[in-house]
Parts: C-alpha cells; structure tokens; sequence
C-alpha cells in the first residue's frame, strides 16, 4: 500500500493562512492502494464534506533527526557535532 497525504477542501471560516491557501492545512496521511481509496477513507471520516471534496496526494515519508545545538557567548557551536560544521 501507498501512503498519501489528504487535506479537507472545506473552506476555513476563522482568519488563518489555511483559509486562502491549502498548502499549510494540516494533513491526514492515509495508508491505501490507491488515490481513490485514500479519497474514499476521507470521505468516511467526513461525510458532510464530500460535495467540496479533499485533495489527495502520494506522500514519502523521510527521516528526521533532531539534533540540539549548544553555543557559547559568541554564537559558536560548542557541541561538536560534525553534523553541523
């Protein structure tokens, strides 16, 4: 199964910047063999949003490695990190 990322095309009533642009809604990521299915996965979990629809895209999903960052009066890095030099 493919993963993908569904956002909900409902317009936002409150003053955010998800009103006007979908790009930085929050989204649901949907395990499912194909876009339909993902589609089909929202529109059970919304019903009543079915007429405005969602937007479905294949997602990948990539490592992340958190890393803390110590520096000393002057702003150098102090961790050693050679991930950071």
């Amino acid at each position: 199964m493919k993963e993908y990322r569904c956002t909900r095309n409902e317009p936002y009533t409150h003053d955010c910047l998800g009103k006007y642009d979908l790009t930085v809604r929050q989204g649901h990521y949907i395990s499912a063999i194909n876009e339909e299915a993902a589609w089909q996965q929202m529109a059970q979990r919304y019903p009543k949003e079915t007429t405005v629809g969602f937007t479905v895209q294949e997602w990948e999903r990539f490592d992340v490695k958190i890393v803390e960052v110590k520096r000393d009066e002057n702003g150098n890095i102090i961790d050693g990190n050679p991930e950071l030099d």
